[in-house]
């Protein structure tokens, strides 16, 4: 019998190691990462198209066409290919990212050769019904007419103002009604420029055999299009000037506050340290912020801070709401444990704390084939490298309080903290 009156022993990760899937090219020149695993018999195709936010002329276009590219094809109508894929207990899922769409289908795996032929039919032929796009239109546009009331969305948007630059595509805040006005025209142009074999990536995960694989890949043969894959423009970051910016929105209870430095994307030797660094401050429950602003001085519910990059650029961030009267204090203890960090090294009690959190987080990428899938699709999403995860399994078990100083003296400098507040002016 479980004596439950003694601590069961506590055995730290080791020998966490990713063997990074490799990439196959099929036949009709469409390359695709392969990942077989887990214990039930379900998968997941997911089509990346190389065409997303920062390539939209009208809003929420690279959501919308891959969404509606399985309500209506040349061969099968809306309700057609809805009850298809209830009958074979398949179903689809669309996110748009800065670069690309996503249109993924799953499936149980024993029928996915049912499936996958709709998947590429409305690739190849989608028609776009127009009470289909509406339906979409009106729910995205209510969605988006709640989120313009809450002071967390309107701060995040000026600060994308603040740290991207008047004009960037991504500072870009969706407008219900210009979302109203958009019409199908609208949709096939972007579905046109974008939507090629030429232009995409495959991902299939879960419980996969090589006769879906070689399924997969004759289905897309089917896929005929000469027209090369569109040249992207090169946006650049031209942050503002202005470091403090405050948003009025009459009558809020509670304040947004969302901050910023300028950091150093993926691909920089510092990026793993800083990530740790991040984490040590405000990535997790027990962290510095959370620990001072929420249980110290109950000055929020939450605050995070976190470290978002690409390739090449980066940010740091830190996130919160509050009473509009404490926001201020809450602002200048950010900067205290910032400052704080870059004083005092770290005690290696909650560095080990901290090495734990973040192991266990990382487990968790490879725990599931779909979980494996969504961070190989992070190497095109986010300028990760295959031995990204490595590296960083290394960073967390190694780094020193010394070098998380020195980075913290290098990156946390406080003339560099853009700051945006949103709520009711009359009161901060």
């Amino acid at each position: 019998m479980t004596d439950r009156s003694q601590r069961p022993p506590v055995t730290p990760f080791t020998n966490v190691h990713l063997d990074f899937p490799e990439c196959q090219t099929f036949s009709c020149g469409i390359p695709i990462w392969v990942i077989n695993g887990g214990d039930e018999q379900v998968c997941r195709l997911s089509v990346y198209v190389a065409g997303g936010t920062i390539h939209e002329k009208q809003p929420l276009l690279s959501l919308l066409s891959p969404l509606m590219v399985l309500e209506g094809s040349e061969h099968f109508d809306t309700r057609q290919i809805a009850e298809q894929l209830d009958y074979y207990g398949a179903w689809k899922n669309a996110l748009n990212h800065d670069t690309m769409s996503e249109l993924s289908l799953s499936s149980i795996s024993e029928h996915y050769g049912k499936i996958v032929p709709l998947l590429v039919d409305g690739l190849a032929h989608a028609t776009f019904p127009e009470s289909e796009f509406e339906m979409y239109k009106q729910r995205y546009a209510a969605s988006y007419a709640t989120m313009r009331n809450r002071v967390k969305y309107l701060a995040g948007v000026e600060m994308r103002r603040l740290y991207y630059g008047d004009g960037h595509p991504l500072v870009a805040d969706v407008d219900p009604q210009a979302l109203l006005q958009l019409t199908v025209d609208d949709l096939k142009a972007f579905y046109t420029r974008f939507f090629h074999p030429s232009n995409c990536r495959l991902v299939l995960s879960g419980k996969v055999t090589d006769e879906m694989v070689r399924l997969t890949d004759e289905t897309f043969a089917k896929w005929v299009d000469g027209t090369p894959a569109e040249t992207m423009p090169e946006w650049c970051i031209q942050p503002s000037d202005k470091m403090l910016s405050e948003v009025d929105k009459p009558g809020a209870v509670q304040a947004a506050v969302a901050m910023t430095i300028q950091a150093i994307g993926r691909t920089h030797p510092d990026y793993l340290l800083l990530r740790l660094l991040c984490t040590v401050l405000g990535g997790y429950f027990g962290s510095r912020l959370m620990s001072n602003i929420r249980e110290e001085k109950g000055y929020t519910y939450g605050i995070n801070a976190f470290l978002s990059g690409r390739a090449e650029d980066g940010y740091i961030g830190v996130s919160t709401e509050c009473d509009v009267r404490y926001t201020w204090q809450v602002i200048e203890e950010v900067k205290h444990e910032m400052q704080r960090l870059c004083d005092e090294p770290i005690l290696l009690d909650e560095l080990n704390l901290v090495r734990q959190y973040m192991l266990s987080d990382q487990v968790k990428t490879l725990d599931t084939p779909f979980n494996l899938a969504s961070y190989v699709s992070s190497t095109w999403l986010y300028g990760v490298y295959p031995e990204y995860y490595n590296r960083q399994i290394d960073t967390i078990l190694h780094a020193t309080p010394f070098q998380l100083q020195q980075v913290a003296q290098r990156y946390l400098n406080l003339e560099k903290l853009r700051i945006v507040i949103a709520g009711d002016k009359s009161k901060l």
